[in-house]
């Protein structure tokens, strides 16, 4: 008995051994993987030039809740985050004073970094964008506001150019900041017009215009399969749709898709034919309007173009060009922005010439994925 109770506290001890050297191996890991899953990036000190003020920035203050810059993709094609070498407020304080160096006969002036986003994301079928968002407020030492601005700094690339966006983000970053310092300048001389490059003691507050963050559109590509049901056909479509999303604006996507459709019987039967089969391409102008994240109002108009195949009751062939013109509104819900399902349905209405309908209408149903 003394034994097996022995016995079993030792097995325990085993595995408790065993358990914690589990754990410390996947806190090494994981620990590991955040070490990894962080990219570094510092401003070059290239000088610009800004003559005769009386001021200089004195502190800089990040007050940011998120200290990281945004999430970009590294030369591994991994999503990683992006981080300054040295604190937000060391590097772009370094980089400002080499424009407004730091003088006892001069105006201190402290620098508030409310924003300072870095993104890059496909924004259409062929193109990167890569853009920079800042905004700041300068303040007096009494703690009076004196500018606020917000700023986007951003350049196209395309789609291979990966190594050149990552490369060029501290450019787009020195390049808000100038900016940013010279709306400054310029606005404080347009009120002392007499006073050109000169900032006053009589410094006055300013309620400038701040423009609102708003989030670079994330690239979908979508494959899906439709089943279409009309009053005279069923059918089938297969279409890919490309989109850069957004909250505010109407989404124009890019869709190319390729439908074929066969008559019903009773059409055939009405109509004295063995059989009547339509191969379509569709073109047309849709848009997207999103109501929340992942449901989207689909609203189009498209000029689809085909042949149309009729045999009659004699087996006898002949085809039939068509074109037409016609509407949809439907909706599309995509659960996962990343990688998932798509899902959709819609009604539709068209005219065409068609030799069996000229006027038409239906459903479709859709299923398939992004990525």
């Amino acid at each position: 008995m003394v034994l097996g109770i022995w016995k079993y506290i030792i097995i325990v001890m085993y595995n408790t051994k065993m358990m914690k050297a589990f754990i410390t191996l996947l806190l090494t890991i994981f620990s590991s993987t955040l070490c990894f899953s962080q990219e570094t990036i510092d401003l070059k000190v290239v000088p610009f030039e800004i003559l005769n003020q009386n001021f200089y920035i004195d502190q800089v203050f990040d007050v940011r809740q998120d200290i990281h810059l945004g999430v970009i993709k590294n030369s591994s094609d991994e999503k990683v985050k992006l981080y300054f070498k040295d604190s937000t407020s060391t590097t772009i304080m370094k980089f400002i004073s080499n424009a407004l160096p730091k003088t006892t006969n001069k105006i201190p002036i402290d620098l508030k970094i409310t924003n300072l986003v870095v993104k890059e994301a496909q924004t259409s079928i062929e193109h990167m964008t890569a853009r920079v968002y800042i905004e700041l407020y300068f303040y007096a030492k009494s703690g009076e506001e004196l500018y606020k601005i917000a700023h986007y700094e951003k350049k196209l690339f395309p789609l291979s150019d990966l190594t050149e966006i990552r490369e060029t983000h501290e450019q787009r970053i020195r390049a808000s900041l100038e900016n940013c310092l010279r709306s400054f300048i310029a606005n404080k001389n347009a009120e002392n017009p007499a006073n050109t490059n000169l900032i006053k003691d009589n410094i006055s507050s300013d309620e400038s215009i701040l423009k609102a963050f708003v989030p670079l559109g994330k690239w979908f590509n979508l494959l899906t399969f439709r089943r279409v049901i009309d009053r005279t056909n069923e059918g089938w479509q297969i279409a890919y749709t490309g989109f850069s999303d957004s909250n505010i604006d109407l989404i124009i996507p890019f869709e190319i898709a390729f439908s074929q459709f066969r008559a019903k019987p009773d059409v055939l039967e009405n109509r004295g034919y063995s059989s009547i089969d339509s191969y379509v391409l569709g073109f047309g102008f849709n848009g997207y309007i999103k109501m929340i994240p992942g449901f989207y109002i689909d609203l189009g108009i498209n000029a689809p173009i085909g042949m149309e195949v009729l045999r009659d009751l004699t087996n006898k062939r002949s085809n039939n060009f068509m074109i037409g013109l016609g509407a949809s509104q439907g909706v599309k819900i995509i659960p996962w922005e990343d990688f998932g399902i798509v899902i959709g349905a819609s009604l539709f209405q068209r005219l065409q010439t068609s030799k069996i309908e000229t006027r038409n209408f239906g459903f479709e149903l859709e299923i398939g994925f992004n990525f």
